[in-house]
């Protein structure tokens, strides 16, 4: 179910960037496509999409979905991106002041918020007050990336939500009225104002907070929870332990 619920999710975010008919799709506008989203994703991603375009043809061929016309990929024989190499640093305590220092208050929240729950920035920017069970230290994803989800929360968490609550006149109100791109961004801005490497950046924080669960020594199941995956092969890629984060651990 949620392999299937991601690639929804892909195709449907796909669809939008190509908004004619399925067979206009031409390799001009695939090759365009793979340019443009090169310069906002991973290179892994970009292959993924590429390839789900070319899996989308040989399927509608395979089952006759157009009648039984010959269909030529237009994402056959693409030159695609090399796989990108894990980020394997995380961003430590010291780094996030940095940056943090470097924000609007707004966007320091919203930074902070991530590096506390390891929440995407597109689960916190959907954030409604409803969403928030702050006595039980819960939060509520709808429609995330991997589906619906309850989000174990810290107490900086929560004294975060809390003010953030105030601002919020109803039950549908959401908590940060900002896009997504908007944080990386302003991110971004920030790290290179603080001189800060290149990997502290909005999505490494959630790579941060799976691995800081990681090392007090959770179980697979546990850091599931705090993470939202479905899959145990996506944890194993998130979390970046060393041999010194195992040495208490084994005696």
């Amino acid at each position: 179910k949620s392999s299937r619920h991601l690639m929804l999710k892909r195709i449907e975010r796909m669809a939008r960037r190509f908004p004619g008919p399925f067979l206009k799709i031409t390799r001009p506008m695939v090759n365009a496509y793979k340019l443009k989203r090169s310069n906002e994703v991973s290179g892994s991603t970009v292959r993924e999409e590429i390839q789900t375009i070319n899996k989308l043809f040989r399927w509608s061929e395979r089952e006759m979905i157009f009648g039984d016309r010959p269909i030529v990929s237009p994402a056959s024989n693409i030159a695609l991106p090399p796989p990108s190499k894990p980020r394997t640093r995380i961003v430590e305590r010291t780094e996030l002041v940095l940056l943090m220092a470097e924000l609007n208050p707004l966007m320091a929240e919203i930074v902070e918020l991530a590096y506390e729950t390891a929440m995407r920035r597109a689960e916190i920017t959907k954030i409604l007050s409803r969403h928030l069970n702050l006595n039980e230290r819960t939060l509520n994803v709808e429609d995330g990336k991997t589906g619906d989800r309850v989000v174990p929360l810290t107490k900086r968490a929560v004294e975060l939500l809390r003010g953030s609550l105030e601002r919020c006149l109803t039950s549908e109100s959401r908590l940060y009225s900002v896009a997504p791109h908007s944080i990386s961004t302003a991110v971004r801005r920030a790290r290179e104002r603080a001189g800060l490497g290149d990997h502290v950046r909005m999505h490494q924080l959630r790579h941060t907070r799976i691995t800081e669960v990681a090392k007090r020594g959770f179980n697979q199941a546990q850091i599931m929870i705090v993470s939202g995956h479905r899959d145990t092969r996506s944890v194993q890629r998130y979390t970046h332990l060393s041999v010194k984060d195992v040495i208490d651990l084994i005696d």
